[in-house]
């Protein structure tokens, strides 16, 4: 193939078609008028909305196009609906053709930093996205607003962190979680909305290979180290040092099982609390920690992505933050303490192999469970220490 050879390619049936254009035009130019695309991967998050995706224009090496300039907008669309949306980042030539990545709207919250004018927390996270929304980032915001759950105690400092940080943060205590969906349904372009953890099952995936899980450090019991009294100062002005104590929490039916396996929790820096308090939380990480959780994939192929009546759905077009039930079948899984059937979670992240016709979707973990992260997320729950008591 020469590299002035332009000709359009027709696109295999039931495959995705990548197109791209300058900023600010709306001239689309389908990447397969260049030369015949392949090993078209694209991908999504949730938290998040469209997360990267890479392909292979098969043209000469020594052959540059004008659409193969960094910062041209990238839409993928299948069968006219739109999929996926994004910004093309710079191309590398190889001898089998050009490779190419592109960054997704959702991604974009990593591009800009939250800068606000107002006084923290008033009019947040709206007036940060709504602001960088102006000065390029390609989303629609209908308004984020206070939804229950929504958490702005933790005060920013402008500019002092990315928006997917800032919308990260708010999201921490409710349950809640945010996307930026790209696919028809919403205003027209990237729209932003903040909604609680779904629960709702709208898809099923049927697995008729085995489900791999992983291990995360069996802990069940913890010692916890509080504070008693805090600091002060008696009539002669001399300071009574603060005091403190060790308690111990434990996962009775998991110790029963596995053995007595340990770890510690520090809460002196949370300020003064009562036995039962510490203790509360102390449990409150062990009912939430889960040892064994999902590490791989689940890999579907057509028919075995469907409607919770059954209808198969194109994986092509599907993408994270939707709630899966799934069917094993012909195989052993299970073995926890006290199993919760059927398996079910949102998906936290899904993949869709164009050139393998197979796509690829990881569970959604709602915070860090394990038991490392759950000890350090708990001090973002408690009330610091900000003066002592005299």
């Amino acid at each position: 193939m020469t590299g002035q050879f332009t000709a359009s390619f027709p696109a295999y049936p039931g495959t995705s078609q990548v197109a791209v254009t300058t900023p600010g035009t709306t001239n689309w130019r389908y990447m397969g008028s260049i030369g015949q695309v392949t090993s078209l991967i694209y991908s999504f998050a949730c938290p998040g909305g469209c997360l990267d995706s890479t392909w292979t224009v098969m043209v000469s090496p020594s052959y540059r196009d004008q659409s193969f300039n960094p910062g041209d907008l990238v839409r993928i669309t299948r069968g006219g609906h739109q999929v996926w949306k994004g910004k093309l980042d710079e191309a590398r030539p190889s001898p089998s053709g050009w490779s190419f990545t592109a960054t997704g709207d959702g991604a974009r919250a990593n591009d800009f930093v939250a800068y606000y004018t107002g006084t923290w927390p008033t009019g947040q996270p709206d007036d940060a996205i709504n602001q960088a929304i102006g000065r390029g980032l390609p989303w629609d915001n209908p308004g984020v607003g206070s939804p229950s759950g929504i958490w702005l105690g933790q005060g920013v400092d402008p500019a002092a962190q990315k928006i997917g940080d800032l919308l990260n943060l708010v999201c921490t205590r409710g349950a809640l979680t945010w996307y930026v969906n790209s696919q028809p349904g919403g205003t027209l372009g990237s729209t932003l909305s903040v909604f609680a953890l779904p629960t709702a099952v709208n898809r099923l995936f049927v697995c008729t290979q085995p489900i791999p899980r992983t291990l995360g450090g069996y802990i069940n019991t913890l010692f916890i180290r509080y504070q008693t009294a805090a600091d002060s100062t008696n009539a002669g002005g001399s300071i009574n040092p603060a005091t403190f104590a060790t308690t111990s929490v434990q996962n009775a039916s998991s110790a029963g099982v596995h053995g007595v396996i340990e770890d510690f929790l520090d809460l002196t820096d949370a300020g003064v609390l009562t036995l039962s308090g510490a203790q509360a939380v102390g449990n409150k990480i062990l009912q939430i920690y889960q040892a064994a959780s999902f590490s791989d994939p689940f890999v579907l192929n057509y028919g075995q992505l469907l409607t919770t009546g059954g209808q198969p759905i194109d994986p092509g077009t599907d993408q994270a933050g939707t709630v899966a039930q799934v069917i094993a079948t012909d195989y052993a899984y299970g073995g926890s303490v006290t199993p919760q059937f059927p398996i079910t979670f949102p998906v936290g992240k899904y993949q869709w192999d164009d050139f393998g016709q197979v796509a690829m979707a990881w569970p959604f973990q709602s915070l860090d469970q394990s038991m490392s992260g759950l000890l350090a997320m708990e001090n973002t729950v408690l009330a610091p220490i900000t003066t002592a008591t005299s």
